[in-house]
């Protein structure tokens, strides 16, 4: 037979099993900044001035999705958490859109400057609070990693 003791543990306890939440994500992205071009090699006509960044990052065991939020100021780098209004784009990125080996997002007309992403995953139907942020300053073709602001 239960104690009384062991049965208000054993009820208390269920909450904090239950409710655990998927972990803020360890976002630690590169980004590879090409121009339009066919896949002849040729630059697209018209499209000689865009350009596209390709963002990559470690996949995540159990990702059913991943969403980037690109240029958003609306999150707190502390926490991950949602300050006010969606201030950016939110894009979907599907769990198995992969680059060498790489979860990843193609970003064609990429604007030049500052571009700052935030990274958040989906397991087990719940999105995790936001990652920090990676900030790339897209100027040229090339590779970048993580700069600060």
């Amino acid at each position: 037979m239960m104690s009384t003791t062991t049965r208000l543990l054993s009820l208390l306890l269920v909450p904090l099993v239950t409710t655990a939440s998927t972990d803020r994500p360890t976002f630690k992205a590169t980004a590879r900044v090409k121009q339009h071009m066919y896949r002849t090699g040729q630059l697209v006509d018209g499209e000689e001035h865009l350009l596209k960044a390709i963002i990559k990052w470690d996949p995540m065991n159990g990702a059913e999705k991943y969403q980037l939020c690109h240029n958003c100021n609306h999150i707190l780098e502390d926490t991950g958490a949602e300050d006010g209004a969606v201030d950016g784009d939110i894009i979907e990125v599907e769990a198995d859109n992969f680059c060498g080996g790489q979860a990843c997002h193609v970003m064609p007309g990429c604007p030049q400057g500052h571009n700052k992403f935030h990274l958040r995953v989906k397991m087990d139907g719940e999105w995790s609070a936001w990652s920090n942020y990676q900030n790339f300053d897209v100027k040229e073709p090339g590779n970048f990693d993580h700069e600060e602001l």
